[in-house]
């Protein structure tokens, strides 16, 4: 009689383990089948929309989901075209409990659950914890925001530069910057090089990509090293990242950054690197998001043709500082984390060190 009821009690107590484990609330996995492939893949949101917006017109509950897209550019009749699409074309992420996703599946039978998984004990399906699931949001946000191609804006190509022609009879060719826009020119003129002939010829935006920057000149800007505006516009991102207000200090610093340094023709990569560095936490500050936006764009076209391992790296931590984009944090580490096993790294490493470390802290995703 004690072993019958030991065994009942046993098996209530599994029903209501079950039961629980039925209605928690978490972060499911849920694939959905394609047919075909290529650009035509099925968008694992479309139905899920249509499911919430049937569901708040009768007053039903509700469910988070989670499906990260790319943007995609390409050429379309000569012009570039950006269009958005599924960064995991069949797999979605459902804060739902699985009762709540069964009964979903009545009016979405193709989303599936993964395969069970059973390791020593009650089998269950595949799910991401909340931590897990800011994670990966945080590295699809990077993507979400990131665009294949990159034009550089012409007002931001230096004489000296060089660029690969991409559309037109001369597709293909390397050719050289010889007048850039300013004084009454619109267009880039540049030369075709490799030539036994040496015409000159206008490339307008978005037929050309850049491949080198000037590094020619041997002029450069030494004020451009400020240590109290490098330091203060860093400070100032940091109290703007762990408070979301901007002080007027800080304001009014980034509005000295603008007076002194937007206006610059920087004539070498390196100078360039400096001047951005600069620019970039000024917008952000001062929320300008057009102009930062436009830079942002700028800075990633030049970033191929980026030799100098510290204007780079300078690069890539103000990137990251500005955007909390994981790509950028994990560039930017690739770069500067050797320089900590250095015995002595000079002041401009040790510099970047400390702003990649803080950048780490204020938005939580410190690395060991």
């Amino acid at each position: 009689m004690e072993l019958l009821t030991s065994k009942c009690s046993d098996r209530i107590m599994e029903h209501v383990r079950k039961r629980r484990d039925q209605e928690a609330v978490r972060w499911y996995v849920l694939t959905l089948p394609t047919a075909g492939g290529g650009r035509d893949k099925i968008s694992p949101s479309k139905g899920l929309d249509a499911e919430l917006s049937r569901r708040e017109r009768r007053g039903e509950t509700l469910f988070e989901y989670f499906a990260p897209s790319y943007v995609e550019a390409r050429k379309v009749g000569g012009k570039l075209v950006n269009t958005r699409r599924p960064l995991l074309y069949n797999y979605v992420f459902i804060h739902a409990s699985e009762n709540e996703i069964f009964r979903m599946k009545r009016t979405l039978p193709l989303y599936n659950f993964l395969p069970r998984i059973s390791s020593d004990g009650p089998s269950y399906f595949p799910y991401l914890s909340d931590c897990e699931m800011d994670t990966l949001r945080w590295v699809a946000k990077s993507y979400s925001n990131e665009l294949p191609v990159y034009v550089p804006d012409n007002a931001r190509l230096l004489k000296g530069d060089r660029v690969r022609i991409t559309s037109g009879a001369f597709s293909g060719m390397e050719a050289e910057v010889v007048i850039q826009p300013g004084g009454g020119h619109k267009d880039v003129m540049v030369r075709i090089l490799d030539c036994m002939w040496v015409p000159l010829f206008e490339v307008r935006r978005g037929e050309y990509e850049l491949i080198e920057l000037n590094a020619r000149s041997k002029h450069i800007y030494t004020h451009l090293d400020n240590d109290r505006i490098a330091k203060g516009l860093h400070d100032a991102l940091g109290r703007h990242r762990s408070g979301g207000v901007v002080r007027e200090e800080d304001l009014r610093l980034a509005r000295e950054v603008l007076c002194g340094y937007a206006f610059l023709s920087p004539d070498t990569d390196v100078t360039r690197c400096k001047v951005y560095s600069l620019l970039l936490p000024a917008y952000k500050l001062l929320g300008e998001t057009d102009e930062f936006d436009r830079l942002h764009a700028t800075v990633r076209s030049i970033l191929p043709a980026v030799k100098a391992a510290q204007s780079r790296a300078l690069l890539l931590v103000t990137l990251y500082g500005c955007t909390d984009s994981s790509l950028y944090q994990r560039m930017a580490h690739e770069l500067v984390d050797p320089w900590q096993a250095e015995a002595s790294p000079k002041k401009s490493k040790s510099v970047l060190i400390h702003r990649l470390r803080d950048y780490d802290r204020w938005f939580g995703h410190e690395i060991g």
